[in-house]
């Protein structure tokens, strides 16, 4: 029977930088943001591909193109999938009542959405940048925003009054 040495200190070590890493409410914000963007990405992709198949949208009497029609569906289930990392993992002492916390969310999310929009068309048109580092420099520059907002606004605690 062989037995292996086991360096308790080095496990304890790397135990204590990933609870230290997970326990800053930042990085558990980001990677919430993060998850939901895998989410939202992997929608998109099945729904244009696979439901709808690229093919345009008929609702009521206007026609909404697959692209848009996938990216409105897919953003708002990635908006659904962040507030419920966000909540239940990042800002979980809220004391705010759900339906105001989501209604909040929406709300933000949607903000977000249009200001995205035009940092990233002035970066691109204005000041001529790539147009994939300007997509990534709003989505930072908006995503530190984003978190005080939540913070302070979304998921607040009301004994912070």
């Amino acid at each position: 029977m062989e037995f292996k040495s086991i360096n308790t200190t080095t496990e304890k070590k790397e135990l204590s930088t990933w609870q230290t890493f997970t326990n800053n409410q930042i990085v558990r914000f980001f990677l919430s943001a993060g998850v939901a963007a895998v989410a939202d990405s992997i929608a998109y992709y099945i729904i244009i591909n696979f439901i709808i198949n690229h093919s345009d949208v008929l609702i009521g009497d206007k026609l909404i193109k697959a692209h848009e029609f996938s990216f409105i569906i897919s953003y708002s289930f990635g908006v659904l999938v962040n507030f419920i990392i966000t909540k239940f993992l990042v800002f979980t002492d809220s004391t705010l009542k759900n339906r105001q916390q989501f209604s909040r969310f929406v709300l933000v999310a949607c903000l977000g959405f249009f200001a995205n929009y035009i940092l990233l068309k002035i970066f691109v048109e204005v000041f001529n940048f790539w147009p994939t580092f300007a997509r990534v420099d709003a989505l930072l520059s908006l995503g530190i925003a984003s978190y005080y907002i939540h913070r302070l606004f979304t998921f607040r605690n009301e004994n912070d009054d």
